[in-house]
């Protein structure tokens, strides 16, 4: 136990020296939007609307109603302990929106939660296997970190939900992990991508899973319910557009990812060993949305809790898994936005903005499209999917 103790206080540490000199405005977008629960707006869709040309940040909120509940809460709390400036940082974004010498510290208390829900999640895999060391490599593998404080999203909420979802589920208790997802998609829509795996995780008779069901669908009846009916809740909740994401790469008009989807999901019917092949219809989930998807960085850390099993425990695709991984940082730093390069390190110097992007030095100096450049990288990652397809198969 003293040992888990010094692995996971050296891991707090380096996330502490990391959190508060990497920055990308997305958080300070949400974090403006989430300012106004303070302020008495209950209904953030309306209100943003109705008042957008006398906003400092016309940016749309298209997140669900629990999102802005849960962190507007958060802001409340967090700025009890801010610098005095915080508020006007979080309204100004005019030309001085970056020269403020707090930020370090504004950044440090926004990803404190974020912060106990990675170390939440290295306790759930402790939990899930004791015996194999998998909240080490959760700890300490650089994707993580880049992914919850350099980017630092919210996402690592849901995942942190699907989790424990999880977790409960193995245990089989079936209120607490369906009303855990539940809340999980009434944050972020995605973990509806797992539904089916959970319901067919155990054999149970169809009353079960309509009860399971009415379980997952209590936190959305409650939060999203009030909101139904209003048009500029649904106009913003449906340009978030993973939807249309997940449709969009087709082949002779027919989309790719959801019949791969179906297949995965057949075969783990099929399998009688559930738990393993849990892992694995992830796993493959993971790999081949990424490389058929016009992805954000931040929803890696959807699936990559479950990752960690297969990666440690099929030796051979080790290899490909981390070529993959660095075909998917390739592929960011290919969008055209300083942010996801030398722009995370304005905490630091604001001279950093001023530096040329890889986007900048493919498109000006090589003058080749970067977009194509994607187009091949995404390529390539379906290939070193289809190996390690392959490879785990024939493991197994």
């Amino acid at each position: 136990m003293k040992k888990i103790n010094k692995i996971i206080f050296l891991a707090i540490i380096i996330r502490l020296l990391i959190m508060p000199f990497f920055y990308h405005p997305d958080i300070k977008s949400q974090y403006f939007h989430f300012q106004f629960l303070q302020k008495g707006i209950f209904n953030i869709y309306s209100y943003l609307d109705h008042n957008k040309q006398n906003l400092p940040n016309t940016d749309t909120f298209n997140y669900l109603p629990l999102t802005y509940f849960t962190f507007g809460a958060n802001h409340l709390i967090s700025q009890v302990f801010m610098p005095k400036d915080y508020s006007l940082w979080l309204n100004d974004w005019g030309v001085q929106k970056n020269d403020y010498l707090n930020l370090p510290i504004f950044l440090l208390i926004l990803k404190l939660p974020y912060l106990f829900l990675d170390i939440g999640i290295a306790y759930l895999l402790f939990k899930l296997f004791p015996k194999k060391k998998l909240h080490s490599i959760w700890l300490f593998n650089p994707v993580t970190i880049y992914l919850i404080y350099i980017l630092g999203n919210f996402d690592i909420l849901p995942s942190f939900l699907t989790l424990l979802a999880f977790y409960f589920l193995k245990n089989k208790k079936n209120f607490y992990s369906y009303l855990s997802l539940g809340t999980a998609i009434a944050i972020k829509v995605y973990p509806v991508l797992f539904l089916p795996f959970f319901l067919f995780y155990h054999k149970e008779n169809l009353k079960q899973k309509f009860l399971n069901l009415c379980f997952l669908s209590l936190p959305l009846i409650i939060t999203v319910l009030p909101f139904l009916a209003n048009t500029y809740f649904l106009n913003s909740f449906l340009g978030s557009g993973l939807t249309q994401k997940i449709l969009e790469y087709k082949i002779l008009n027919i989309p790719i990812y959801p019949i791969i989807y179906i297949i995965i999901f057949l075969l783990f019917l099929k399998t009688k060993d559930k738990q393993k092949s849990f892992y694995k219809s992830i796993f493959y989930l993971m790999i081949f949305f990424f490389a058929l998807i016009k992805f954000h960085p931040q929803w890696l850390i959807w699936f990559l809790p479950f990752a960690v099993y297969p990666f440690c425990f099929i030796k051979k695709i080790k290899i490909p898994f981390v070529l993959y991984l660095l075909l998917f940082f390739f592929y960011i730093f290919l969008i055209n936005d300083q942010f996801l390069n030398w722009g995370h390190l304005i905490p630091i110097n604001t001279d950093f903005l001023l530096a040329s992007t890889p986007y900048d030095i493919i498109r000006y100096r090589f003058l080749v499209n970067p977009l194509i450049v994607q187009q091949y990288t995404q390529f390539t990652m379906i290939i070193f999917s289809l190996i390690m397809v392959y490879l785990y198969e024939k493991n197994n």
